[in-house]
């Protein structure tokens, strides 16, 4: 069994100064047609819209920004999509340099868009797990700080300030549905509603073909199962001891799509919202369609919290029939 833990909201509180400084509050928008498709109101929090495109940009300033003042000049972490992009842009900012370590077969997008960042990049081992370790072992050998990809509560805490905007925006809001990869961003909501607004019901979304954070809140310990998914934001192996134990008792529910749902979920983000996103950044809108007749009615609050598609993943979302008719196929 896992300790439970959680994060201080007086942390989350004062991540707010750091973020208010050098980020712009996300817009909360209503759509009229996702209203209406799942019979309930629909708001989207717009966390695609950060110049990383990801809610993680968040964590990456409260935790870099505190890093500096302590004297921290030199970072490592490893390639973990929008974690490592969000390290490299906040580091940016703050003047300091960041090296990432990736694995073999690592995205040639990824790789691009943390060297655009101004990330020093290396190559250098045989899928994620290998390529953490050798991140982890440059921390040793140099004095780098490593940046862990999920075990970082003051990254968390930054996380959490997306949930304060919404909170302030929309007090009456009963659920909030977010995807889940390392965990960061849907714990940082846990650990802020639990605090403020413990009435508000969240829920997970994960890949069917990545489900050892299900797995994990299933049997309420860690779990690891290889992942398969093509949804890079999603394709964990295992889940995170610190986000894990946030979530693990507070999840209301966690939902998981087929390798098809997440593309569909890419198409929908798209008729009705307008957004070009990845699947983790579409994924709770199927969510909510699944769950509508336990939605109904109620204020509910999808976070659109990645836009990191390949071209090759439009193409495939976009050749689908939801694309062009805004409909899911109803087939869960």
């Amino acid at each position: 069994m896992t300790q439970e833990a959680t994060v201080d909201i007086r942390e989350v509180l004062k991540a707010r100064q750091t973020v208010a400084r050098n980020l712009k509050p996300t817009q909360l928008i209503r759509y009229e047609t996702l209203s209406r498709l799942i019979g309930a109101d629909i708001y989207v929090k717009h966390e695609n819209h950060h110049p990383s495109s990801s809610q993680k940009i968040r964590g990456a300033v409260n935790l870099v920004s505190e890093l500096r003042r302590n004297g921290v000049t030199e970072l490592v972490t490893v390639a973990s999509g929008n974690h490592s992009v969000a390290i490299a842009c906040a580091a940016n900012m703050f003047s300091m340099r960041v090296r990432v370590v990736a694995g073999q077969g690592s995205k040639p997008l990824l790789l691009q868009r943390l060297k655009d960042m101004g990330a020093e990049v290396s190559v250098s081992g045989n899928g994620f797990a290998e390529a953490l370790r050798l991140a982890q072992g440059v921390e040793a050998r140099t004095g780098h700080y490593f940046v862990h990809p999920a075990e970082e509560s003051q990254f968390i805490s930054g996380c959490g300030t997306a949930c304060l905007e919404v909170l302030e925006e929309l007090p009456d809001v009963d659920v909030m549905i977010g995807s889940l990869g390392f965990g960061t961003c849907l714990s940082s909501t846990i650990a802020v509603t639990s605090a403020i607004s413990p009435k508000v019901r969240v829920i997970g979304v994960q890949a069917e073909q990545a489900p050892a954070a299900y797995l994990s809140w299933q049997r309420a310990g860690i779990a690891r199962q290889e992942s398969e998914t093509f949804a890079s934001e999603l394709a964990v192996n295992t889940a995170y001891s610190l986000p894990f134990s946030i979530y693990y008792r507070k999840l209301a529910d966690f939902l998981l799509l087929t390798e098809e749902q997440l593309h569909e979920s890419v198409a929908l983000a798209a008729y009705h919202c307008r957004q070009l996103v990845d699947a983790a950044g579409a994924a709770p809108i199927l969510a909510a369609y699944h769950l509508k007749e336990k939605l109904a009615g109620k204020t509910v609050v999808l976070y659109m919290s990645s836009s990191f598609a390949s071209p090759d993943e439009l193409e495939q979302a976009y050749a689908l029939p939801a694309f062009q008719t805004g409909m899911p196929t109803d087939d869960f």
